[in-house]
């Protein structure tokens, strides 16, 4: 008897350190390929209804990368549609400026700034704007960048500026994210 419960012992504590606590996988419930989450489901503060975010982004990406201010964009849809929030339950708007400038540009004319084939953020760009987001670039920036109007990209809206961008939604009532 001794022996036998021995050895049920044994089955059971091979059993219980081979059970691991599963690894959280990244999911994608909203953008494919972009923004990948985990589920947390005991953390705190859950994405809300009628959030209206305004993205600030001046990060840029090397040439064949996309740029990760949008990604983080994606992130946010992500989280939201973990949530059970449909994209049109928030308004989000982003604008480019600055080392992110690039970013907006269609192929042609990142090819030619860029020195790459084409623009790698334009996929990313227009799921975005399928998912309701606005998309600006600063209008400064593409002067100060030597970047010409019409090499902007179908879709992207050339603002005055981002400081204007920023400025007029918070006004509307939006929250400002700054993505470095």
């Amino acid at each position: 008897m001794r022996i036998e419960w021995l050895i049920v012992m044994v089955l059971v504590s091979v059993a219980a350190y081979d059970i691991k606590p599963k690894q959280s996988e990244t999911r994608f419930p909203q953008i494919a390929i972009y923004g990948g989450i985990v589920d947390t489901p005991a953390a705190a503060e859950p994405p809300r209804r009628g959030a209206q975010i305004i993205f600030d982004i001046t990060t840029d990406a090397a040439a064949d990368e996309v740029n990760p201010g949008l990604v983080s964009v994606a992130r946010y849809l992500n989280l939201n549609a973990a949530a059970e929030l449909k994209p049109t339950d928030v308004n989000l708007a982003l604008v480019l400026h600055g080392p992110a400038t690039r970013a907006a540009l269609g192929d042609a004319g990142y090819a030619k700034h860029a020195k790459a084939a084409k623009n790698p953020s334009l996929e990313l760009i227009y799921k975005l704007k399928e998912c309701g987001v606005e998309v600006f670039v600063c209008g400064q920036s593409l002067a100060r960048n030597k970047f010409d109007q019409a090499e902007v990209a179908d879709g992207v809206t050339t603002a005055v500026s981002a400081m204007t961008v920023n400025a007029n939604r918070q006004q509307d009532g939006y929250s400002y994210l700054s993505i470095h």
